[in-house]
């Protein structure tokens, strides 16, 4: 074999041997590289997704945060001190007046009390109704309703004309005090 044989010889087996290497070697990798960076980029994409969606979430945490804070001070002013309580009692008797209402109140069990109403049915429900939209946290344990009868006008029980209402209302008025002692009690 001559010389320029061997060269191209020489030359033809390099080139085997780069595309055995390119075809065993660099091919693979360069397929591992492509899939790796697909993964990376798929997984990129999820991590935005989920730190939009935290964010999101973090923002309605913080919406729903604000929310409770207002409603928070609102139920910690409608605790009414035990010190307040005269102040409350007058309150109720001039909404009852100005619902035109006869108003009697019996406080043996402060903060339970019963309220005595005498005056016709759509005052007794304005009455009611200030009691339900009042700043003060209260529940109705007790509500009892009657009319008034001729027999009632006759014998003197009442002031008021037949067809009034006669109502009883136990109400639970929710105190600061109240909730102190019971903390202390339960820690």
């Amino acid at each position: 074999m001559n010389i320029n044989q061997k060269t191209f010889l020489a030359i033809g087996l390099a080139l085997v041997i780069v595309i055995f290497l390119f075809w065993g070697i660099v091919r693979p990798l360069a397929f591992e590289i492509k899939e790796t960076s697909a993964l990376v980029k798929d997984r990129n994409e999820k991590l935005a997704i989920f730190k939009n969606t935290d964010q999101e979430y973090l923002e309605q945490l913080e919406n729903e945060y604000n929310t409770i804070k207002e409603n928070l001070e609102l139920i910690k002013n409608g605790f009414l001190s035990i010190n307040e309580a005269v102040d409350f009692f007058i309150e109720l008797e001039s909404i009852a007046l100005s619902t035109f209402n006869d108003l009697e109140i019996e406080a043996r069990d402060f903060p339970i009390f019963d309220i005595y109403l005498l005056g016709d049915f759509p005052n007794l429900m304005r009455f009611l109704g200030w009691l339900e939209n009042s700043n003060y946290l209260l529940n109705t344990e007790f509500l009892q309703i009657r009319r008034i009868t001729e027999q009632d006008v006759i014998l003197g029980v009442s002031t008021f004309s037949v067809g009034d209402v006669k109502s009883v209302i136990r109400i639970r008025n929710y105190t600061e005090d109240k909730i102190y002692e019971e903390n202390l009690k339960t820690n």
